[in-house]
């Protein structure tokens, strides 16, 4: 359904009218209506994304075996993450940045609201932010609150949930900093890594 707005200005001394017309789309048309996700409690859906990120993650596990390669990289420009022994690329994520816990000011910071994240790591989790105004959760809607640890994991786990993620990465920045990630696309790879 859409809703269309006419608008009518007219100008002193003027006979020149201009005519706006602004689409608005309604809010009976969200993508959750109909769906358990218009409906569920925040601590439903939060045990219900806990449950399948910890799905995912069991997946990447027995899978990928993410723990036991040598490094790790990730590169906001391109939005991957590989993993490599010596000198090679054994496997590459296409990730999505959700957010960073910071220890040092105990805060979560979405992704969204965070401009030292690159545009080509934050496309999709504007999702999130939109199914937090539509259900008026505010953990998904105010850009930085007070938190720790366990409220990363959660904000990643429903964000996996909601976006439909193969799994999930946390990554420290520094000491007292920590990116949290989740995984669009998984691939294994053995590509030398080419030095200078």
């Amino acid at each position: 359904m859409f809703v269309f707005i006419l608008v009518r200005m007219s100008y002193y001394r003027s006979k020149i009218s201009l005519l706006i017309i602004i689409i608005v789309s309604a809010c009976n048309d969200s993508k959750f209506k109909g769906s358990e996700l218009e409906t569920i409690s925040f601590p439903n859906l939060s045990k219900k994304a806990y449950e399948y990120l910890f799905q995912r993650q069991d997946e990447c596990d027995s899978l990928y075996h993410l723990n036991q390669y040598e490094h790790w990289y990730y590169d906001q420009t391109i939005g991957k993450i590989t993993f490599s022994d010596h000198d090679t690329i054994k496997l590459v994520i296409d990730y999505e940045e959700v957010g960073s816990v910071s220890l040092k000011s105990n805060t979560w910071l979405w992704s969204w609201r965070n401009s030292s994240i690159e545009p080509t790591v934050k496309s999709e989790i504007v999702e999130v932010l939109e199914y937090g105004n539509y259900r008026g959760f505010t953990k998904l809607t105010n850009p930085k609150w007070k938190a720790d640890m366990y409220d990363g994991w959660e904000m990643t786990a429903i964000a996996a949930y909601l976006l439909k993620a193969k799994g999930a990465y946390r990554a420290p920045i520094n000491d007292s900093l920590y990116s949290f990630m989740i995984f669009k696309n998984i691939r294994l790879t053995d590509s030398v890594i080419r030095k200078g």
